[in-house]
C-alpha cells in the first residue's frame, strides 16, 4: 500500500521520539487521516524485523477494520485475533485483542502461566483516550518496562479533558483537519446553527461533562425536537445523515418524530446487537434509510463516508467529544462535495470549529488541549437567513446575505443572535438581510396555512411595491419569525385581513346599491303603466 506524505512523515516522527527514548507515545491522527493504515505500516516493518505485535481494541468492529488493513499490508496469516466468538491463533506474530475479552482472560491465570498472554516487542492501541481507565491502564502496564506502547486516537485527552501523561511520554502530531481538507482527503464542513438550544444553565457536572439524567430531560423537549426535523428539511433534506442524541430516550423520540413525516429513520444504541447495527448500516449506505439516529454507537469507530449531514443533539463540554462527533461526517465519498453540521447542542459556540488549530498537551492536571486562533472563534456569526455560522466575512458564504453586526466583540454565537433579534424594522427601506427574512417568513406562514406561491409573491409586492424577482429573495427557505419580523408579519397580516374585510364591505354596500336601484326602477315602471 501506498502511504500519503504526511503519513510517511509521521511515522518518521514516532520513530524520532522513540530514538529520543520515549517508550510510550501517542500518534494523533484526525479521522480520516488513516491512524490504522499507519498503525499497519509501522507493525509491517516490525514483522519483517521479526518483532511481535499486538493491537488493542475495545469494539468489535475497530477489530475487523484493523484486520482489514492488515490484510491490504499482505499480513493477513500473520494476524490472530483474541476476541469472544472468534477463532483464537495465539501462536501467530500478531494478535488484535478486544480489551474486554482480554481482561477477562487474563484474569484466569498469572501471565508468565497464561496461555492467553501475549508476549510483544509493540503495543498498538487503538482510540487511547481510554487509557487511564483502570482495566486498560492495568493492560498497558503488563507491557511498559518490554515493549513500545503506541496510543491512536484524534483527541489525546481523558473523559474531564485532562492529558494523558500518566501513561505516555509524547505526542506526535499527524495532519490537521483544515491540511487533510485543503489536500482533498477530508470533504469541507459547513456549520448550521439552531434558533433554540436547550438551557444548559445550572447542569451539575460529572466527570467532567453534564450530568447525563439532568442535561437528557433539558434537550427531550417537542419543541427542540421539532427544531430537529424542521432544521434538517430545510438543510438537509436530501442528504444521508447521522444524528448523535442525547440518551435513549432522546434518540427515539426524534425517531418518532421524523417517522411520522415518512422519513425513514433507524435508531441505534448500546444494545442494538452486531448483527442488527450491521444490516442498518447496510440499509444506510443503499439509501433505503435516509437517517440513522444514534446514542454512544457511532462517535467512535464507525465508517459511513457517504453520510454528508450530522446532527449534533448532544450537549457535552467535553472537545474530545465533540471532535468526534462532528468528524464522522468528514470523510470522502463520489459525488460528495461538503458534510453540513447541524448544531442543536450550542456546541460550535462553545468548542469552535473542526479546522481550528489545537496544541496538545499530556499534562494531567490541566486541560488538554489549546486552540491557537479561540480568537476568530469569538467573531463568528449565524445568519438569520439561511442559519450558516461563519467568520472571516461580513457576507454570508452560503446565501449573500449582508450581516451588519459582524466583527462586534461578542463571546457566542448565542450573543451575536440575541444582537441581531433586537434590531427593529422601522419601515420598507430595509436591507436584504430583512427582506430575506420577511420572504422567508411569508413562505412559513403560507406552508402553515396551504397557500399558494402566487399569495407569497402578491403580500410581498403588497408590502414592499415591487415583485419578489430579485435574486437575493427568490427561493427563501421557510423561517419561522421572531422578534421584529414576527411583529412585520403580524402587521401584514392584520392589515391585509383590513383589507380584506374592506373589500368584502365595499362589494356589499355596492350590491345593496345596486338592489336599491333595481327597486326604484321596477317601482316606476309599475307606477307608469310599462
Amino acid at each position: 500500500m501506498i502511504l500519503r506524505p504526511y503519513q510517511i512523515k509521521t511515522i518518521e516522527a514516532a520513530r524520532d521520539s522513540i530514538r529520543f527514548g520515549n517508550k510510550r507515545i501517542i500518534i494523533q491522527a484526525n479521522c480520516g487521516a488513516g491512524k490504522t493504515i499507519i498503525a499497519a505500516s509501522i507493525i509491517s516493518k516490525a514483522l519483517e524485523k521479526g518483532n511481535k505485535s499486538i493491537f488493542l481494541v475495545h469494539f468489535r468492529q475497530l477489530a475487523y477494520q484493523a484486520l482489514e488493513r492488515f490484510i491490504d499490508f499482505g499480513m493477513g496469516s500473520d494476524v490472530g485475533l483474541i476476541m469472544a466468538g472468534e477463532e483464537s491463533h495465539l501462536d501467530r506474530p500478531i494478535q488484535i485483542i478486544s480489551v474486554q475479552t482480554y481482561e477477562r482472560r487474563l484474569k484466569l491465570d498469572e501471565s508468565q502461566y497464561n496461555p492467553w498472554f501475549q508476549s510483544a516487542d509493540i503495543v498498538v492501541y487503538d482510540e487511547c483516550h481510554s487509557s487511564i481507565a483502570p482495566t486498560r491502564k492495568a493492560i498497558l502496564d503488563l507491557y511498559q518496562d518490554q515493549a513500545i506502547i503506541i496510543g491512536l486516537t484524534a483527541t489525546p485527552m481523558r473523559g474531564d479533558q485532562r492529558g494523558l501523561g500518566e501513561v505516555y511520554e509524547d505526542i506526535v502530531t499527524c495532519s490537521s483537519i483544515a491540511d487533510l481538507t485543503s489536500q482533498g482527503f477530508l470533504v469541507p464542513a459547513r456549520y448550521f446553527g439552531a434558533k433554540h438550544s436547550p438551557d444548559l444553565s445550572n447542569i451539575p457536572t460529572v466527570a467532567g461533562d453534564y450530568n447525563q439524567k439532568v442535561v437528557g430531560e433539558r434537550v427531550d423537549k417537542a419543541k427542540l425536537v421539532g427544531d430537529i426535523l424542521d432544521n434538517w428539511l430545510r438543510i438537509g433534506g436530501d442528504r444521508q445523515t447521522v444524528i448523535f442524541a442525547t440518551n435513549v430516550a432522546h434518540s427515539k423520540h426524534i425517531e418518532q418524530v421524523f417517522t411520522n413525516k415518512g422519513i425513514s429513520i433507524e435508531h441505534v444504541d448500546a444494545h442494538t446487537s452486531t448483527d442488527d447495527r450491521k444490516d442498518v448500516l447496510t440499509r444506510f449506505e443503499n439509501g433505503d434509510t435516509r437517517i440513522v439516529t444514534n446514542v454512544g454507537v457511532f462517535s467512535e469507530g464507525a465508517d459511513f463516508p457517504w453520510a454528508s449531514a450530522v446532527v449534533l443533539a448532544k450537549p457535552t463540554k467535553s472537545y474530545g467529544r465533540f471532535v468526534q462527533m462532528a468528524g464522522r461526517g468528514l470523510r470522502p465519498y463520489p459525488r460528495k462535495k461538503d458534510c453540513i453540521l447541524i448544531d442543536h447542542a450550542g456546541l460550535i459556540p462553545r468548542h469552535g470549529f473542526l479546522e481550528e488549530e489545537v496544541e496538545w498537551s499530556l499534562d494531567g492536571n490541566k486541560k488538554a488541549w489549546i486552540k491557537s486562533q479561540r480568537e476568530v472563534t469569538k467573531k463568528s456569526i449565524q445568519c438569520r437567513a439561511c442559519g450558516l455560522i461563519f467568520y472571516g466575512s461580513n457576507i454570508c458564504p452560503d446565501c449573500g446575505t449582508e450581516c451588519k453586526s459582524f466583527g462586534k466583540e461578542i463571546e457566542t454565537v448565542d450573543a451575536d443572535l440575541q444582537e441581531l433579534k433586537q434590531k427593529k424594522v422601522t419601515n420598507k427601506n430595509m436591507d436584504w438581510l430583512d427582506k430575506r427574512l420577511v420572504m422567508g417568513a411569508l413562505v412559513w406562514h403560507a406552508e402553515k396555512k396551504g397557500y399558494k406561491n402566487g399569495w407569497i409573491a402578491h403580500t410581498y409586492k403588497d408590502y414592499f411595491g415591487v415583485w419578489p424577482n430579485d435574486k437575493r429573495v427568490k427561493g427563501v427557505p421557510a423561517i419561522t419569525p421572531e422578534g421584529a419580523i414576527k411583529n412585520i408579519l403580524t402587521h401584514i397580516l392584520i392589515k391585509k385581513a383590513k383589507s380584506y374585510k374592506k373589500k368584502k364591505a365595499t362589494e356589499a354596500h355596492q350590491g345593496d346599491n345596486k338592489n336599491s336601484e333595481r327597486l326604484i326602477r321596477e317601482h316606476l315602471e309599475a307606477k307608469h303603466g310599462h
